[in-house]
């Protein structure tokens, strides 16, 4: 309550602009009035201002905050500074740091919750001074409960009472209600936040089906699995398993809605690697700290479109690889290979290193490229002679490269969306089939006319090789000159940089480490370590030699061999410290006469690999049609006239040697055994018949389970339950399915 005299008041709202007149509305209002207070004989009286009109209540009120901001402006505004001499009084000690919030901040139902108990309470305000507290709060419950209440005001009620069907609120809430806003004001109208619950809060089945469900095991990937499992583990009726369910997803949404109890569920159902990761909170890597050419990305890919083979002309998926620049996200160097090889990245690197300079980090997979020793060696390793810190990700978490990754979807699969052979996972259904079935009548066709010699006309929606490096070329320069990449910083103009533009400005050319041309190309030759042996080396079963070799320091020493795998006329020879040594020629080869390029010799044996694979293929498909050899089918009843049983349709591997006389033959029809067709047959009747064997038949087992023949058809005899045993006597190793 504030009391001002007349001369205060003059010229408020609601009052003249002389004392006399002012005074003379005083007591007309009849304004409650007493001395002054501290003023002695003759102070004058002051009038009590909770008793005036209410606009002038309002004026008196901004008056005496507008003048509280001037007081407080002119304690914290300071004079202003003449000159640099330190200030006469000390400065102000820092405020105190703000106490952390004891709850989290309100959210819209809260708030909701608050302003219908504040309308509930201003009606029991507004009956107040007919009725009083007590009486005031009975009428609005009686009015709530006889139903004579309106539609919105029940709806206040219910907001109030935070249940769904409670239109009542009792005398005794509205003055709980009334006590909270007097003491707290609308703050504590809201409503008391919910407990986390405790484990301990939770019944014995809820917890055993939550624990199933914080499992990695395959059964309980939904919590409906779990909750059947331990419906039947307890005994129960089976069919109250959804009551238990509905229980423990209550329990599981209450317990989400901390952030440590949803983390720790995530990290319970899933192993470490790229699927948990992500999951959890997004982390990601901040390039700020780098410079261009710090950090270079390289992966690979397999082209997501059929090209022609640069040899053969068949389609194929070639494979694409690229290095990146973490800083500004610019390709630096590409190439393409046939498959993903050491030589496919080092070619891309060599393309990088001989545009730009040679990165300090190259960060890559764990692909076979990556990993290879051409790339990984300490000494003959192509980031060891280029000085490269080589780095390699976690193997299953690829978020580490999510960079590179994301080009691919920008640079590789816009490409091969440029061709009638696009094969990624958007594709038309339609159209991919009828592309693959146009290309498989073209490769039939093709097979028909190395018979016949006609002339087939291929394809025109599978592109040359020379079309798809046009291609990956065209979009390498696109991405780098016109993409506005969104990680990158914006221009004055407010577009994003390109990579082109960001390298540009970042690049510094006095920095980089810069190779000429023969060094690319001695940088670059893959090496392997030989030891060199009275003035030669033997690589690739070839033979190089040259005077040099002969220096003590070298010959029975391990050196490093360099070699070209497009001319193999010449071999370089380093010592494992640097050092050059000589260049050594081609001399003689111990197979064949001329030297056979590195590149051709991987090929024939990916090709003789390839065919290996397919003809153990039709083999074991051709043996699923014969059964297991009886010992019934072979037997022979008469000793005096041998015969021959061969089983149809099956194809003769290796044929073992028959017997030498007619008279092994007796022999071996009167001791009842079979005449072997395949030295797969004569295994299989041993190993049915082991009581049998004789010591020719160990020796002949001996070495018949250590050739590539019982290799390729391990499997189906281990199918067939006549695997190979170790505690037979034979070596460890081979096991037997029985």
């Amino acid at each position: 309550m504030t009391w001002l005299s007349a001369r205060e008041l003059v010229g408020l709202p609601g009052f003249q602009m002389t004392g006399r007149a002012t005074l003379d509305k005083l007591k007309r209002l009849g304004i409650p009035n007493r001395p002054r207070a501290g003023r002695e004989g003759g102070g004058g009286l002051e009038y009590d201002t909770s008793a005036l009109p209410a606009e002038t209540r309002a004026a008196i009120a901004a008056r005496t905050v507008a003048k509280a901001a001037c007081t407080a402006l002119a304690q914290v505004d300071t004079a202003p500074v003449v000159s640099f001499a330190p200030p006469e009084k000390p400065l102000p000690a820092p405020l105190a740091p703000m106490p952390e919030p004891s709850r989290r901040p309100p959210s819209l139902t809260d708030k909701a919750t608050a302003d219908a108990r504040m309308l509930l309470v201003n009606m029991v305000l507004d009956l107040e001074p007919l009725h009083g507290i007590k009486r005031a709060c009975n009428l609005v419950a009686l009015q709530l409960a006889s139903g004579q209440a309106s539609a919105d005001l029940q709806a206040t009620a219910r907001k109030a009472n935070q249940r769904a069907r409670a239109d009542q609120v009792s005398a005794r809430t509205l003055e709980r209600y009334l006590g909270i806003y007097r003491a707290e004001g609308w703050w504590g109208l809201l409503p008391a936040p919910t407990p986390e619950p405790a484990l301990q809060d939770v019944e014995q089945d809820v917890a055993a089906v939550l624990g199933l469900y914080h499992s990695r095991d395959a059964r309980f990937r939904k919590l409906t699995g779990a909750a059947k499992e331990v419906t039947r583990q307890l005994g129960r009726d089976f069919d109250t398993w959804k009551a238990l369910y509905a229980r423990a997803r209550r329990a599981l949404d209450k317990f989400g809605k901390s952030h440590e109890a949803n983390t720790a569920l995530i990290k319970a159902r899933f192993a470490p690697g790229a699927q948990r990761d992500a999951q959890l909170p997004f982390k990601f890597r901040d390039t700020m700290v780098l410079k261009a050419n710090d950090v270079a990305l390289i992966d690979g890919h397999t082209f997501k479109a059929k090209v022609r083979h640069p040899d053969h002309g068949a389609p194929f998926a070639p494979e694409l690889t690229v290095t990146l620049d973490a800083k500004t996200r610019m390709v630096t160097g590409w190439s393409v290979n046939l498959s993903e090889n050491v030589r496919a990245v080092g070619d891309a690197l060599r393309h990088a290193v001989g545009q730009w300079g040679v990165p300090a980090i190259l960060y890559g997979d764990n692909g076979a490229g990556e990993t290879a020793k051409q790339m990984d060696c300490p000494i003959d390793g192509f980031c060891a002679r280029l000085g490269i810190d080589h780095r390699t990700g976690i193997a299953g978490k690829p978020q580490g490269h999510g960079g590179i990754e994301r080009l691919w979807q920008t640079v590789g699969i816009n490409c091969a969306r440029n061709f009638a052979t696009y094969q990624g996972k958007d594709v038309d259904g339609g159209t991919f089939r009828k592309v693959a079935a146009e290309l498989q009548k073209e490769q039939r066709a093709v097979r028909r006319a190395q018979q016949t010699g006609e002339v087939v006309v291929l394809s025109n929606k599978v592109p040359t090789w020379q079309q798809f490096i046009d291609a990956v070329e065209k979009a390498v320069h696109e991405y780098n000159h016109e993409h506005r990449h969104r990680k990158l910083s914006k221009r004055a103009d407010g577009k994003h940089m390109t990579p082109a533009e960001a390298w540009a400005a970042d690049y510094k050319v006095e920095e980089q480490v810069l190779l000429t041309q023969l060094e690319l190309r001695m940088m670059f030759m893959p090496a392997v370590l030989r030891t060199a042996k009275r003035g030669q080396v033997t690589f690739f079963n070839q033979t190089y030699a040259a005077p040099e070799l002969m220096r003590r320091d070298v010959d029975g020493h391990e050196v490093s061999v360099r070699y070209d795998i497009h001319d193999p006329s010449f071999v370089l020879v380093y010592t494992l410290s640097g050092e050059y040594v000589c260049e050594a020629k081609f001399e003689a080869s111990r197979r064949d006469f001329f030297p056979t390029p590195v590149i051709d010799m991987a090929r024939e044996k990916r090709v003789k690999a390839a065919v290996k694979r397919r003809e153990q293929q039709i083999d074991l498909a051709l043996r699923e049609l014969q059964p297991t050899v009886q010992p019934a089918q072979f037997s022979l009843p008469e000793p005096d006239a041998p015969f021959l049983v061969v089983q149809p349709n099956v194809e003769a591997l290796s044929p073992s040697p028959l017997p030498s006389s007619s008279t092994d033959e007796v022999a071996q029809a009167a001791s009842g055994r079979p005449f072997f067709d395949a030295p797969s047959d004569r295994y299989e009747w041993l190993m049915a018949h082991r009581s049998e064997w004789t010591e020719q038949d160990t020796a002949w087992l001996h070495q018949y389970v250590r050739s590539e023949d019982y290799e390729g058809l391990a499997d189906f005899y281990v199918s067939r339950g006549l695997g190979w045993e170790s505690d037979a006597g034979m070596e460890p190793g081979f096991k037997s399915a029985l």
